[in-house]
């Protein structure tokens, strides 16, 4: 694996996140990004101390340093590292309102992952709703 690559640590069982996964790999040309589900990951050796509940709640990438990001952070740290316009749209990403935006879309879709996989006929999410109270 070469020195520069990232590694996306996702959720291997939701939906949303294959789709985008299968999304980004083609337009992935130099192999910039490597993807693992964190269902069958060794994540002690990626992040460690990582255990599955944190892995669980949020994609996170992994810099080959070690240096990790989790959520939309993690998504735009993903796009910027891919060469061309989708490098250039994780650059506008980043500036901090435009990264603000995407932490609130990122939450706001999380919640209801399980729900939007279903809608759009993508695989089910394991994912238990949390209990109102």
């Amino acid at each position: 694996m070469a020195h520069n690559v990232l590694t996306v640590i996702y959720d291997g069982e939701c939906g949303i996140c294959e789709a985008l996964k299968h999304q980004v790999q083609a337009r992935d040309a130099h192999g910039c990004l490597r993807f693992v589900a964190y269902q069958t990951a060794e994540l002690g050796a990626l992040v460690p101390g990582l255990t599955a509940s944190q892995a669980g709640r949020a994609v996170m990438v992994v810099r080959p340093d070690g240096r990790t990001w989790r959520g939309a952070r993690a998504v735009i740290a993903a796009l910027e590292h891919l060469p061309g316009i989708w490098g250039k749209i994780g650059a506008v990403g980043a500036i901090p309102a435009m990264s603000w935006l995407a932490g609130s879309a990122y939450r706001l879709v999380a919640a209801r992952r399980a729900t939007i996989s279903r809608c759009l006929g993508l695989i089910q999410c394991r994912v238990t709703p949390a209990r109102r109270t």
